[in-house]
């Protein structure tokens, strides 16, 4: 009769007995052997999968770029966006739903996410989609945002003229002939809103920076965009072509002559005869001299402006103020003033007379006394106004003496001089002192 008992195991030995144990414990374990084959059918599940390449997964590309196509096109229809792209849509996320097999090799470059501005139908708002050049590795199925709204005008191109706007001053001894820009003018298209503000193209043409030493000089400048009222009109919208070529500034050719002060002939700037007794003391203008600007020659054999039409003094009897006419020198390069403020200032002439046995007479003396005087005439040298002096005559003259207060004898006593209705005048007397004798009658 057989024995139906399991023979015993005996225990593990040898130097890896432990590591034996461990894995006929875990083997033994039933737990274990269930999540080992839950854990081992997935792995098998997913290797399945992984190598099958028409499966697709969805791939997400974050903050990708968006491009503009079709600027040109858009233009030659006549319109431009004046939308800020950068501000409005600056990059857009998308998802794609990519084959496995494709998935590492999908790019957001192979999609490049843009915009078309074929989709501009008209002037004002316009709503543009987001679209994609490629979509060979899947389809997108999201983006975010997916369409924009850009303001769309009128594309103009106008003819605007170039103007150079002086400024700084000269060095001293030198005058700014002339300049000439190239090209006078430059087509400025863009936005009509904008364009159509432009009243100038300035160019600032520096004049601290010329010298004597580059009397004939050409340079390129710079330009700014202005409207009427001289304010810079600016916009990255704008474009400035000469002969259909970008350009950014403008070639000035500057001409230079020698400047130097020039007085205005004094001696010329009155004519005619004041009334009589009146005679000129000074005569000026506002300017005395000129700045003048020639070439050296002409300048060196200048030494005077002439005056074509003085001032007309004629029965003139104070201050005459008037504009004389000057007369332009030839071959000068700058404006001198055609007239001149003039100022003539006359005065009376001091005429001197003699007047001869002009009678003394004792004034004052009283009721009672005489008086008799050692000499009863003498001559009077009178000097004053013209129009005075020469209106006398010898009764005009009263010389006097003074008697009031004087007691009996002798006394000598001054001359005095009175005429009525006098205007300033001066006496100088033959005698200016006489004998007067007082006596009681």
């Amino acid at each position: 009769m057989m024995d139906d008992k399991r023979p015993k195991r005996h225990p593990a030995r040898g130097p890896y007995a432990r590591i034996r144990r461990f894995l006929d414990e875990l083997f033994g374990n039933k737990v274990f052997l269930r999540v080992f084959s839950v854990v081992f059918a997935v792995a098998v599940w997913c290797y399945f999968v992984a190598s099958d390449g028409t499966l697709t997964r969805q791939k997400t590309f974050p903050r990708i770029p968006v491009g503009v196509n079709g600027e040109s096109s858009l233009l030659s229809r006549g319109y431009i966006v004046t939308s800020d792209f950068s501000q409005l849509i600056p990059t857009v996320d998308f998802v794609t739903e990519v084959t496995q097999a494709n998935y590492e090799r999908a790019s957001a470059s192979a999609y490049n996410p843009h915009l078309e501005l074929s989709q501009v139908t008209g002037e004002g708002e316009n709503e543009l989609t987001v679209v994609f050049t490629s979509q060979i590795y899947g389809q997108v199925v999201s983006c975010t945002p997916s369409s924009v709204k850009v303001q769309v005008e009128r594309y103009i191109t106008r003819r605007v003229p170039v103007v150079v706007l002086p400024e700084g001053q000269l060095p001293e001894g030198l005058y700014l002939a002339g300049y000439e820009t190239d090209p006078s003018a430059l087509m400025v298209s863009g936005p009509q809103s904008v364009v159509s503000r432009i009243a100038r193209i300035a160019v600032r043409l520096d004049r601290s920076q010329m010298s004597a030493e580059r009397l004939n000089d050409r340079m390129s400048l710079g330009f700014e965009l202005q409207d009427a009222n001289g304010e810079i009109v600016s916009s990255p919208k704008l474009n400035v072509t000469n002969q259909s070529v970008v350009t950014s500034g403008v070639t000035v050719d500057v001409t230079l002559v020698p400047q130097k002060m020039v007085p205005i002939d004094e001696d010329a700037l009155v004519t005619g005869e004041p009334a009589e007794g009146y005679e000129l003391v000074e005569a000026w203008t506002n300017d005395e001299q000129l700045a003048v600007a020639a070439d050296q020659e002409v300048l060196d054999a200048l030494e005077v402006i002439q005056v074509e039409e003085p001032l007309d003094l004629a029965g003139a009897t104070g201050t005459v103020k008037g504009l004389v006419r000057l007369k332009t020198p030839t071959g000068i390069r700058n404006r001198l003033p055609a007239q001149m403020a003039a100022t003539a200032v006359l005065q009376e002439k001091t005429l001197e007379r003699t007047f001869r046995n002009v009678p003394i007479t004792a004034e004052g003396a009283q009721d009672d006394q005489t008086v008799t005087l050692s000499q009863s005439r003498t001559t009077a040298l009178l000097s004053g106004g013209y129009t005075f002096i020469s209106g006398l005559d010898r009764d005009d003259i009263q010389l006097y003496v003074d008697a009031s207060g004087l007691e009996e004898g002798r006394h000598t006593v001054p001359v005095r001089v009175r005429i009525d209705n006098a205007a300033d005048f001066t006496c100088a007397l033959g005698t200016t002192e006489v004998t007067a004798t007082v006596r009681e009658k």
